[in-house]
């Protein structure tokens, strides 16, 4: 028997997602961050730390959905305010979450400011997402 040389390798099939993936995955984690509210804020902070817009809507998520959310407890508590409670935050809180999915869908993942309070929570959002590393 003759002794054959192996074949040569075949090339390396292309990546499926190429450099799309990435852009995929950012619009993904940015929808995630605003659909789980603010969990979905805590969570894709810290799994989206190596992109700045991802870091940057998890940390508005988490800054407008947290501080509704402690906005409800903390009036809870108080006696008489549980029209504010029941029916106007979580109003507030629908408001918010409806525009940021929309927008978060509509979008490829790049920064999306709150309606109305965002020039005043955008330093803020700044602060947390820079505090991620």
């Amino acid at each position: 028997m003759s002794q054959m040389p192996p074949p040569p390798p075949s090339p390396q099939p292309a990546p499926v997602g190429g450099t799309g993936a990435v852009g995929t995955n950012k619009k993904t984690y940015t929808i995630l961050a605003y659909v789980l509210t603010w969990i979905g804020g805590l969570i894709f902070l810290f799994v989206g730390k190596d992109d700045p817009d991802v870091k940057w809507n998890s940390a508005n998520s988490l800054i407008i959905f947290g501080g509704l959310t402690i906005l409800n407890i903390i009036f809870s508590f108080i006696p008489g305010l549980n029209l504010i409670t029941l029916w106007l935050i979580p109003l507030i809180g629908l408001g918010f979450w409806i525009f940021f999915l929309v927008k978060s869908i509509q979008g490829n993942g790049e920064r999306i400011p709150a309606p109305g309070i965002g020039s005043f929570l955008n330093q803020y959002v700044d602060q947390l997402a820079n505090a991620v590393k």
